[in-house]
């Protein structure tokens, strides 16, 4: 039996995730040393591995916010939240667990991302889920080798100034899509191919792969000049519902 919940655990008025949801969080990255009390032992080892405070922090508050989120779906205090990681490349573990978290014993499916100063939690029942949370890439040199064909042609196409968070947009929509179904970066990233970045989300294609993988649900997630976003839900994802819950402070 978990431990009994408190006033003061975070998840006072948390949304319920709906059926045909999928609800997104997002929040600003904090380093609070007294919230590592609401991790288990092995996230506050890997915590504790981060040598800068900025990432530090930017661990800490994705796995609070995810805890928090899950725990007022379960009615159970965040701490007694159990995640397990599931790598579908690896046939019998090794080394550290790792793969994306997952919620066995409930029909949660969850998805965490972090850059910069922004994190993200998604949540859905609907279908596998990923979000991915992008800074604008800074750097002159693109890694233009992530798109397909059909997106470096509509990225030269763009004013250079434009181009950077244009290839941002990309690149968070791919991984989230990547990230919903459990491939990661395992799988080339060009073989997918999504609408421009002025256009609406959308998976068009994904090159050697067939359904089940398709339909997926897309939508991009605003998160300000200096960041992209997007959620992708796999399945029955094209009929789901993103509803979003913008600037939740973990410090609560």
């Amino acid at each position: 039996m978990g431990r009994a919940r408190v006033n003061g655990d975070g998840t006072a008025g948390i949304a319920v995730v709906g059926p045909g949801e999928c609800h997104v969080w997002s929040a600003r990255a904090h380093w609070v040393p007294e919230l590592l009390d609401v991790l288990d032992e092995g996230e506050r080892e890997r915590c504790a591995q981060f040598r800068r405070e900025e990432h530090r922090g930017l661990y800490l508050t994705a796995h609070v916010l995810a805890r928090r989120v899950v725990a007022a779906q379960l009615s159970v205090d965040p701490r007694d939240v159990i995640f397990v990681l599931v790598c579908k490349h690896c046939t019998e573990p090794r080394g550290r667990p790792h793969g994306k978290p997952t919620l066995p014993g409930t029909p949660l499916e969850l998805s965490l991302s972090h850059s910069g100063r922004r994190v993200m939690v998604a949540l859905t029942t609907a279908g596998p889920v990923g979000v991915d949370v992008e800074e604008v890439a800074r750097q002159a040199d693109l890694p233009l080798d992530v798109l397909s064909a059909p997106e470096r042609a509509e990225l030269e196409r763009l004013p250079s100034v434009d181009r950077a968070g244009a290839f941002t947009r990309y690149w968070a929509r791919k991984e989230a899509v990547l990230k919903a179904t459990g491939e990661g970066l395992m799988v080339d990233p060009a073989t997918l191919t999504v609408t421009g970045p002025a256009a609406p989300a959308q998976l068009i294609e994904w090159r050697e792969r067939p359904e089940p993988h398709l339909p997926v649900r897309l939508e991009d997630l605003d998160e300000g000049d200096d960041y992209r976003a997007a959620v992708a839900v796999v399945g029955d994802g094209d009929r789901v519902q993103v509803v979003r819950h913008p600037d939740t402070d973990v410090r609560v």
